[in-house]
């Protein structure tokens, strides 16, 4: 779930962004939940956490995707519909250990300039497992919802770039469209709108392989 704490997102009519973020991160959840994907909260609670905090902790885990839950603004109310980011870059920490499944000790001669060129592989193809998974959940979002999803598009966001996983944020609608806005203030809606993105998620696992429980 996007923002939380003292970092409230974006405020329309009435509805409040990290509330409504939450909300649906807890619905999309127990959906995912239900199809058997194990799922770890970044927060669970309306709390402030950096974003460099909540790719760390998929990053330790070593989660297999990443999603961040959003809604969306713009200065013209006219503008509706969901969008779904990806990674256009990828940033590593200074001190990052070895890719996941990788050992030094496996190498002849493991080196710094071997330990980067294995995580360009592991990372360019985690951007383009990204693009394929917002691909997937900008389809069952505007197919479930009956609502245009605008885009799908690389971003530089802290949350994406520092995702060693396929990842992507979601901007499920926008609150400064009264109309949109009155749909998200619905349960229902918002239970529909995590729906979606689980389908999309799920139909991204399938394809790729990823396994869910029996």
């Amino acid at each position: 779930a996007g923002h939380g704490g003292r970092d409230p997102g974006c405020i329309h009519f009435g509805l409040r962004e990290h509330q409504l973020a939450l909300d649906i991160a807890k619905r999309l959840r127990n959906t995912l939940e239900t199809a058997g994907v194990r799922v770890l909260m970044t927060r669970q609670t309306d709390q402030f956490i950096p974003l460099s905090q909540r790719s760390a902790l998929a990053n330790r885990v070593q989660a297999d995707l990443f999603v961040s839950i959003h809604l969306n603004a713009n200065n013209s109310r006219t503008v509706s519909g969901s969008e779904v980011y990806y990674p256009r870059v990828s940033v590593l920490p200074e001190r990052a250990p070895w890719p996941p499944s990788v050992s030094p000790t496996e190498l002849d001669a493991p080196s710094p300039i071997i330990k980067q060129l294995l995580w360009n592989l592991v990372l360019g193809r985690a951007r383009a497992r990204s693009r394929e998974l917002a691909s997937s959940v900008c389809r069952t979002m505007q197919h479930d919802l009956h609502a245009p999803c605008r885009r799908v598009k690389p971003a530089k966001f802290v949350v994406l770039r520092e995702a060693q996983m396929p990842a992507v944020l979601v901007e499920v609608g926008y609150l400064s469209n009264q109309r949109e806005a009155s749909r998200l203030s619905r349960p229902e809606y918002r239970q529909a709108a995590a729906r979606a993105i689980s389908r999309g998620i799920i139909a991204y696992l399938h394809r790729t392989g990823g396994r869910t429980r029996s």
